[in-house]
């Protein structure tokens, strides 16, 4: 019930128009969707974008590799521009995948998973337990596309666009929303310089 403007991308007039905004913009934030948690053996099934709260962009790619392959390289550029901030909860899970399509993610990186770790390292740092907690907004759970881990759970391969897109585009727009809490909070305390010299050039 929380207002929101989240754009499927699933045409070249809609895509070309999401890469004139990354073409444009000096930060973003992105996140991947694909068909398992070990990127080195999944697929690439979607790519969201967000640029301002409560906004959020989803392009879908195919499951055929050569047609992922042109998807994604329209990207490529931007990922790899290194005068772009670069915002992602878990960050290291989207440069790891990424790179089995030939984009090696480069830039000022912000991880809010990463960041939450300085700020309150005794606490859960999953996106959902994060968005209740700082911004007090229930995003759609996983189990609601694919089902509960196990045998029986779903592949994100096969979920319904639109609810995909909803899902998908929300992520990188929390993400977004909580990078501009924590920024604050890594400078309250006085972790900035640690995350920034030693925890982001380990990832």
């Amino acid at each position: 019930n929380t207002e929101h403007n989240y754009f499927l991308c699933d045409t070249e007039e809609k895509i070309s128009s999401l890469i004139s905004q990354l073409e444009n913009a000096t930060e973003f934030c992105f996140d991947t969707e694909s068909t398992g948690t070990d990127a080195n053996n999944a697929e690439l099934v979607g790519m969201s974008f967000s640029f301002k709260p409560h906004e959020g962009f989803y392009v879908p790619v195919s499951s055929n590799q050569n047609e992922a392959q042109q998807i994604v390289n329209r990207f490529k550029k931007y990922l790899e521009d290194e005068t772009k901030n670069k915002i992602g909860q878990n960050i290291k899970y989207d440069m790891l995948l990424l790179k089995w399509y030939g984009v090696e993610v480069r830039g000022k990186m912000f991880d809010t998973m990463l960041t939450h770790y300085l700020i309150e390292p005794d606490q859960r740092h999953g996106m959902d337990y994060l968005s209740e907690s700082y911004l007090q907004y229930r995003p759609v759970s996983i189990t609601e596309l694919i089902g509960k881990k196990g045998k029986g759970q779903g592949s994100m391969r096969d979920v319904d666009l639109e609810k995909i897109k909803e899902y998908a585009a929300e992520d990188a727009d929390i993400t977004l929303q909580l990078k501009e809490i924590f920024s604050t909070k890594l400078k309250e305390n006085s972790t900035e310089k640690l995350f920034s010299e030693v925890e982001v050039p380990l990832v």
